[in-house]
């Protein structure tokens, strides 16, 4: 967790060393280098060409998971976007931290002007000084801090405790704090807490420069603020949505019962359903371990801050220290951008144009995002951003093959060249066949001259696109096709172990 914690919120400009990353966690090299080899094993890191480490595919799409299913994390945006444009302010919601006397900046929306704040989510904030660290301060209580020396950031910093509780009970009549100069010196600030419907105690700021904020300006934005945060406590978790689609076939990772597989499950769970899962039988199933293992598993993630238990009920639910991880990768990036890697690996492999489609659910239309050339002299130009028909070509019937019924029925089956099927037994069979033995081809049904064999991924909700090898027809006699197909449906399956949870 240490490892992970380090990737993910100190990332350097060009990723971690073995070396420089050991010296930061004080563990030796053998032992962080054996940690980042089985991280990179399941994709939750990745090592670039320089032999440096960097938070992984994998890690990116459990945290967007849980970026879309939390409450503060999915939603907090519109609601801070208006309170900005009311008190043209910079706009801060803070959650506790994974370290009771700390916070961490969970979702930013900076104003436009002359005066920016070096602000970044995931980072941690003071509780002492500041108006978001003191708001959370007067819900938590002092006394999280007896052990802390307080920090002195400017002149106005307070670092009295006594005074500090003083300020703190005058917050709690007026249902916000303010703060000038105490935490960034150039920066007044006004900030009220709330509680989050999952259970998190959070506070949300406005910061204005403080040369232009007078102290009418901070009691005329307090009640605006005020206002806020009761509507961010009212935000209730994103109830995942039903799609009339197969689910993804399960896959060999689920059978991963090492300490690292374990724990990249509990991850799973734990950002799938943020407001909480109950911690006996239904999460050993989830684990798939035994229950003392998982009790294990449970007590060190606690501890660690990566899960907490919520209220009465003794669910276990995502941690601050889980919630800080997200904040800092934050959303899932689009599908292009994630598989970067697995496209060019796929060309270098096959020595083929490589392309992405991807599959709309909502708007059941499929796009091809995204064109590797291969290494091979001679390859077919294909066009990044082309609409892909489902009935015709590799890249369409594959996907086309896990969908529903009605969808498949209500194809057009218009010609688009001499070989595009345009009656519906033939893509009957060809879509058997595509389910049959994990893979399409399609020989000049979309493109004249072009053949093409494609393979579909899942995400965990049903079909979600498809990988293809475009070659010119010529050259089909010179390639195994069967063991292309091969290739291609080994590519798909890693991509659906990435993206499903």
């Amino acid at each position: 967790m240490r490892v992970l914690d380090a990737l993910i919120t100190q990332p350097p400009p060009h990723g971690w060393g073995v070396r420089e990353l050991a010296g930061v966690i004080g563990e030796n090299r053998s032992t962080v280098n054996r940690i980042l080899q089985g991280l990179v094993e399941r994709r939750l890191a990745e090592v670039g060409s320089t032999a440096t480490y960097r938070a992984g595919p994998r890690l990116r799409v459990l945290a967007g998971r849980l970026h879309a299913r939390h409450p503060i994390l999915s939603q907090a945006a519109t609601v801070i976007a208006d309170l900005a444009a009311r008190c043209d302010a910079t706009i801060m919601v803070v959650m506790q931290g994974p370290w009771p006397s700390t916070g961490f900046l969970a979702v930013l929306h900076e104003h436009e002007g002359p005066v920016r704040y070096q602000l970044i989510p995931g980072m941690v904030l003071p509780l002492h000084a500041g108006a978001a660290g003191k708001a959370l301060l007067a819900t938590i209580g002092l006394d999280v801090l007896d052990d802390v020396e307080l920090e002195r950031f400017g002149e106005d910093t307070i670092v009295d405790r006594e005074r500090l509780a003083t300020e703190l009970a005058g917050a709690e009549q007026a249902g916000y704090v303010t703060s000038v100069g105490q935490h960034i010196p150039l920066a007044a600030g006004v900030a009220a807490p709330f509680a989050a419907v999952t259970g998190e105690k959070a506070a949300v700021s406005a910061t204005r420069p403080r040369y232009s904020t007078s102290d009418d300006e901070l009691t005329r934005i307090g009640p605006l603020v005020r206002d806020a945060a009761a509507a961010l406590g009212r935000l209730r978790p994103v109830d995942p949505t039903e799609q009339p689609f197969p689910a993804a076939p399960r896959t060999s990772a689920e059978a991963d019962t090492t300490a690292l597989g374990r724990f990249e499950r509990l991850l799973a769970v734990l950002a799938d359903q943020p407001d909480g899962v109950p911690p006996g039988r239904e999460l050993v199933s989830l684990i798939g371990a035994s229950a003392p293992t998982v009790t294990r598993l449970r007590t060190t993630a606690e501890a660690s801050g990566i899960a907490r238990t919520t209220g009465d009920s003794g669910d276990l639910a995502a941690g601050p220290l889980l919630l800080r991880w997200a904040a800092a990768l934050g959303p899932q990036p689009p599908l292009p951008v994630l598989l970067t890697d697995d496209l060019a690996q796929l060309a270098a492999a096959t020595g083929e144009t490589t392309a992405l489609t991807v599959f709309d659910r909502s708007t059941t239309t499929a796009v091809m995002t995204t064109v590797v050339p291969g290494p091979n002299p001679v390859h077919y130009g294909l066009g990044a951003g082309s609409p892909i028909p489902l009935h015709a070509g590799a890249a369409g019937k594959a996907i086309l093959a896990h969908c529903d019924r009605e969808l498949i029925e209500k194809q057009p089956l218009d010609p688009i060249t001499p070989r595009t099927p345009t009656h519906r037994d033939q893509l009957e069979r060809d879509l058997t066949l595509v389910r049959d033995r994990g893979w399409a081809e399609a020989d000049g049904e979309r493109i004249p001259d072009a053949f093409g064999i494609a393979a579909p991924f899942f995400d965990g909700a049903g079909i979600a696109g498809s990988v293809t090898v475009t070659i010119p027809r010529f050259r089909k006699d010179e390639l195994d096709i069967t063991q292309l197909g091969a290739k291609l449906a080994e590519a798909a399956a890693r991509i659906t172990r990435l993206l499903t949870i």
